[in-house]
């Protein structure tokens, strides 16, 4: 068994699956778990499997140190013969000694945003061919129905240190689908949304997923 580093063992802790009322994080010991590759010092990938569900998680970290931004790109794919309607879990959690002091979501611009001092971060997802995830601040056991695989409704936090996103999923026999999480960091919101809306579109997402691989 390999050793992860801390920011792997995050990425872990925050990412799941969740299916006919049972929800399975990556780092609850029911997921087979690569190694991290490195590719071009700024990019690693990191490959998750679950053997009862046949569903593999293929996750690629991307940090920008120009800006601090950081992307996440996931490849979800259903390696059974059986149709599988699943929801893809992402839980953000700031680090206690942030200055995040509120965080709301956006419907308009499908987003998070976490207001401190002087800095603001911004959390976004985008599925490929797939509908709006639902997103929603506050604390992981609040706002997080496991029997019933939904968020709560929650668009307002005045302790903006968690946030969850749920994103809805059917995949076919061998299916897979494409999703980019991307957490950006700013002075103010002008600066964050703009940068958010520069990002691309769904339609280009898995053409730009497989040049990364």
């Amino acid at each position: 068994m390999f050793a992860f580093q801390k920011n792997e063992r995050q990425l872990l802790k925050n990412v799941g699956i969740w299916i006919d009322g049972t929800s399975s994080w990556l780092n609850d010991g029911q997921w087979d778990i690569s190694p991290k590759q490195i590719r071009g010092g700024t990019l690693s990938i990191m490959v998750a499997y679950h053997p009862k569900w046949k569903i593999q998680v293929t996750m690629l970290e991307e940090q920008k140190k120009t800006d601090s931004s950081i992307f996440y790109t996931f490849i979800v794919k259903n390696q059974s013969n059986d149709k599988k309607d699943m929801k893809f879990l992402m839980h953000h959690q700031k680090m206690e000694s942030a200055s995040t002091k509120v965080a709301f979501v956006s419907p308009l611009k499908q987003a998070i945003i976490h207001y401190g001092e002087p800095i603001i971060s911004l959390l976004a997802a985008d599925f490929f061919k797939e509908k709006e995830s639902q997103l929603a601040v506050g604390k992981k056991e609040k706002i997080w129905c496991n029997s019933k695989g939904m968020l709560a409704v929650s668009p307002l936090c005045q302790e903006g240190l968690e946030s969850m996103m749920v994103t809805k999923l059917t995949l076919l026999p061998l299916q897979e689908v494409y999703g980019r999480v991307w957490e950006f960091h700013g002075q103010s919101e002008e600066e964050v949304l703009a940068k958010h809306e520069l990002q691309i579109g769904s339609e280009e997402l898995e053409q730009v997923t497989k040049q990364m691989l």
